[in-house]
C-alpha cells in the first residue's frame, strides 16, 4: 500500500448552504477550519467551530456543520486509515492506539498559534502533493509530513484533555451531572453514558455521587423521572404516553416504581388531583 492509497486531503468550501453532514465511515477524519465560523453538532452535543479549530471525527461517526448567517467556510479535510497510523508508528509509539485512547466520537480542539501554523502549512502541502507525481523522494517527504501533522494533532488533543481535567473538581462535576440529568430526563441515562460524557470513571461518578447526595445515581434518576411523571399526569397525559415520554419502559413498570415511590398508583394520583381542580 502506498501512502496515497491510505490518506487523502480535500479542500471544502461551504457557500450558500445552511448546514452539511460529514461522515467518517471507517476512517479517521481531521477537519481544519481555515476560514469562517460555524457550529459543530454531533449527537446531543454542539460546540462552536472557529477559524483554526481542529475537529477530530473517529470512525463510524458523523457531524453536522451549521453555518452562521452569511458565513463562507473553508475547511481542509484529512482522511487517514488505521493502516496508515500503523505505518507511521514506531516501536515506542503506536499511533492507532493513541488515537483510540483519546475518548472522542467527535472532538473540537484549539491548538496554540505555533502548532496551528505548522498544521495549516502541512495540510496545504499535502493537498498540493497530489499534483506532484514524480518529485524526488516523494514517499519519504509525504511520510514525514503525515507523521508531523498526526503527532501535532494528537498532542493538541491530549493537552486539551489535560486542561479539562485540571479545571474539574468533584463539586463542579456533580453540578454538571445534575444539569445533564435535567436536560436529558426523557432519555435513558446510565453510568456508561455519563462516563463517556464527562471522561470520568463510572465507578468514581457512582462513589462521589452517593457520598455527596446520600443516594445512588440510579435512585436519583428514577426520582427525577417520576417527578416529571407527576407533572405530566397533572397535565392530563395518558399513563401509557407518560411511560414512553419518561423512558420508563412499559405501563406496568411505571405503575410499579410510581407506587413504590409515592405509595399510590398513577391512576390514584390522577383521581386525587382531580378533586382539587
Amino acid at each position: 500500500m502506498t501512502y496515497k492509497d491510505s490518506y487523502y486531503v480535500n479542500r471544502i468550501n461551504f457557500n450558500n448552504i445552511k448546514s452539511k453532514q460529514i461522515k467518517s465511515n471507517e476512517y479517521y477524519k481531521i477537519l481544519f477550519i481555515f476560514e469562517g465560523n460555524c457550529e459543530i453538532k454531533w449527537g446531543y452535543k454542539s460546540q462552536d467551530g472557529n477559524k483554526d479549530s481542529i475537529i477530530l471525527i473517529s470512525p463510524n461517526n458523523s457531524i453536522e456543520v451549521v453555518l452562521k448567517l452569511n458565513q463562507t467556510i473553508t475547511i481542509y479535510e484529512l482522511v487517514i486509515t488505521t493502516e496508515l497510523l500503523n505505518i507511521l508508528s514506531d516501536e515506542d509509539v503506536n499511533l492507532a492506539k493513541s488515537f483510540n485512547s483519546v475518548p472522542f466520537g467527535c472532538n473540537v480542539v484549539n491548538a496554540n498559534t505555533e502548532t496551528t501554523m505548522l498544521i495549516k502549512n502541512i495540510l496545504k502541502k499535502l493537498y498540493r502533493s497530489k499534483e506532484n507525481k514524480h518529485e524526488f523522494a516523494e514517499s519519504i517527504y509525504i511520510k514525514s509530513m503525515l507523521s508531523i501533522v498526526v503527532v501535532m494533532i494528537l498532542r493538541s488533543c491530549i493537552y486539551a484533555q489535560s486542561k479539562q481535567k485540571i479545571k474539574r473538581n468533584t463539586p463542579f462535576l456533580i453540578d454538571d451531572i445534575f444539569a445533564y440529568i435535567s436536560n436529558h430526563i426523557t432519555e435513558e441515562i446510565s453510568l456508561d453514558c455519563l462516563e463517556r460524557e464527562f471522561y470520568v470513571s463510572k465507578f468514581h461518578i457512582s462513589r462521589e455521587f452517593k457520598k455527596l447526595t446520600g443516594t445512588t445515581l440510579h435512585k436519583y434518576i428514577i426520582k427525577a423521572k417520576l417527578d416529571l411523571c407527576k407533572k405530566l399526569i397533572e397535565e392530563g397525559k395518558s399513563i401509557t404516553d407518560i411511560a414512553q415520554i419518561c423512558n420508563l419502559g412499559s405501563y406496568n413498570n411505571l405503575f410499579r416504581v410510581f407506587k413504590k415511590e409515592f405509595g399510590i398508583t398513577p391512576k390514584e394520583y390522577y383521581n386525587e388531583i382531580k378533586k382539587y381542580k
